[in-house]
């Protein structure tokens, strides 16, 4: 069963350079102690798998300012998307202990959200 994560309306500084994580969600990613960023592969609507890099910032700063980085801007680029637009970012278990990271992006037409592919 699919969990949802967060979902994000993107701001130009998401659509040009990195994707801020809300805080609240940062606990939903395994962050191995000492370390300050991972890789996430998350898997599109068209089955397509991305990497992204989601990194905190150093030395235990009180506000750690989650982002994705690695092939954000990328994705980005291929589905088009515009401040404005949003994202929806899941995950699903697997087979034994493994999970699965889903991301839609969607944009609103005639105040319907719509997929983008």
């Amino acid at each position: 069963m699919e969990q949802h994560l967060f979902t994000k309306l993107l701001s130009p500084t998401d659509t040009s350079h990195r994707l801020t994580i809300p805080m609240a969600n940062l606990g939903e990613f395994d962050f191995p102690t000492e370390q300050h960023a991972i890789n996430i592969e998350a898997t599109d609507t068209t089955e397509q798998q991305w990497t992204f890099r989601l990194s905190i910032r150093r030395n235990n700063n009180p506000n750690p300012r989650p982002v994705f980085t690695g092939q954000w801007i990328r994705f980005v680029k291929e589905k088009g998307l515009r401040a404005g637009d949003r994202i929806v970012f899941s995950r699903q278990q697997t087979e034994g202990d493994g999970v699965q990271f889903r991301i839609r992006a969607e944009r609103k037409i005639f105040n319907y959200w719509v997929n983008v592919q």
